[in-house]
């Protein structure tokens, strides 16, 4: 019986040992690479965050806030670091004529379970600001401060935006840095994610029912370019996804919605103000669905529907800013008229080379939005002199932009210009013609002066 017990003993001992070895083996210790740094984002924070605005141009509070928004908007897009994003999604709450209300906003508004408009939701519903008012400023950026403080998973997101033509391709990368520390099967380290690329577009004047006038719109919510993408990462590794995003010239309006006149406007119709390329921008965001929480600030509330919480956001300026890449320029301009062709060139500049270049153009203003702008691909040379040549009819002005993508995708507009000499009328051929007609009143004039 003791042979058979010390048996029985070496046997138990064995096992616990094939036990301690099967949990060691999976076990994940972080190594340096799992332990990457993030970005230093600016003001200390550990990730950018993020607003999805909810409003509309005939709702009477949503008006009333819009200043302190825009405000804020204009104040942080100056910062060198571009420290948070920004989307704004139309809806038809208190006026039904918003020309940017459409279905996908709807579906984002009932992603948060809004009740009204205003609402602002910061970094997906941690913070969720109900209505507005005096102080709106101070109480949005606050919020922005909050958030970007708050402990979020590690990452690091880029994106990437390149114009071609009729269409933007868009490039993100998403990193999961790890949060450190021992991760067991019972709690692994992963980073469980929904990611979206939200297309907005800045600075477009729209028709206001409460203001009865155009009124300057900020980072509008055009479409998704990518929707509820779920990725799921371990420790320093990376997910890369590309998408080709077709420039519509339609939009799909939420039930309700209608016309300045009063008509019915549901479902598929022509886009009112055409979108400007040059205006245009991705915004990436990443949520953990493992990540609910919300604020405990005195005052202060999160969502209610318990949706995922934004870790990170980014745009192609943020990108860039991150990556130390100075955006491409444009350093010079030569312009020359050959009869009705407007034949410009540019020198272009950057470190790591030009990647494409393209111009656009209109024939009326610089902010002009009636109609979209032309689009002629450019032609580079090796010194990197881009070039294109625009048809316009006498008398037309051109107004033109170039939209410029460097060998790092970086992504950079000019500022609109008009071409020199144009929008005038030829001048060879009316200078005799204006000659003459001054001959002719000089005469008419001259005689009058002897009759008296």
């Amino acid at each position: 019986m003791i042979q058979g017990d010390s048996v029985s003993k070496r046997l138990n001992l064995l096992a616990i040992a094939v036990c301690f070895i099967f949990v060691i083996s999976s076990i994940s210790i972080p190594t340096g690479a799992n332990n990457a740094e993030p970005d230093e984002y600016p003001n200390g924070w550990t990730h950018r965050p993020l607003m999805e605005q909810f409003t509309s141009l005939g709702c009477p509070p949503c008006m009333g806030i819009d200043p302190d928004v825009a405000k804020l908007w204009k104040e942080f897009r100056e910062e060198p670091g571009l420290p948070v994003t920004f989307v704004s999604f139309h809806q038809v709450n208190g006026g039904s004529d918003d020309e940017f209300a459409s279905q996908e906003s709807k579906d984002r508004y009932n992603h948060y379970s809004v009740q009204g408009t205003p609402d602002a939701q910061f970094d997906g519903g941690y913070i969720e600001e109900l209505g507005g008012g005096d102080g709106t400023y101070d109480t949005y950026k606050d919020h922005y401060y909050e958030c970007g403080e708050r402990d979020v998973k590690p990452t690091e997101l880029r994106v990437w935006q390149e114009f071609r033509e009729d269409r933007f391709v868009f490039t993100v990368n998403l990193t999961y840095l790890g949060e450190g520390g021992i991760s067991t099967p019972l709690n692994p380290d992963i980073l469980d994610s929904s990611v979206y690329l939200f297309v907005v577009e800045d600075d477009i004047m729209a028709w206001s029912s409460v203001e009865e006038k155009e009124v300057m719109t900020h980072n509008v919510f055009r479409e998704n370019a990518l929707t509820n993408e779920q990725v799921e990462l371990q420790p320093a590794e990376t997910w890369s996804h590309e998408v080709e995003w077709m420039i519509p010239d339609t939009i799909d309006y939420m039930s309700g919605h209608e016309d300045r006149d009063g008509n019915a406007q549901e479902g598929e119709h022509p886009i009112p103000t055409p979108i400007n390329p040059a205006k245009i921008s991705v915004v990436a965001v990443v949520y953990d669905n493992d990540d609910t929480s919300r604020t405990t600030s005195s005052g202060k509330t999160g969502n209610a529907a318990d949706t995922p919480r934004a870790a990170n956001s980014a745009t192609p300026e943020t990108t860039a800013y991150d990556e130390q890449n100075e955006p491409p320029k444009v350093v010079s301009y030569d312009e020359k008229l050959s009869g009705n062709l407007a034949e410009v060139s540019a020198v272009l500049e950057d470190e790591d080379g030009i990647g494409s270049a393209y111009v656009i153009y209109n024939f009326h203003n610089g902010s002009y939005n009636d109609e979209a702008w032309g689009v002629m691909p450019m032609e580079i040379d090796e010194n990197n002199v881009a070039s294109a040549s625009i048809e316009f009819s006498d008398g037309d002005p051109v107004w033109y932009r170039i939209l410029l993508v460097d060998g790092k995708q970086g992504f950079a507009a000019s500022d609109v210009k008009q071409f020199a000499g144009t929008g005038t009328g030829n001048s060879e051929e009316d200078s005799p013609g204006l000659g003459l007609i001054g001959i002719l009143c000089a005469l008419f004039i001259g005689l009058n002066r002897r009759k008296d």
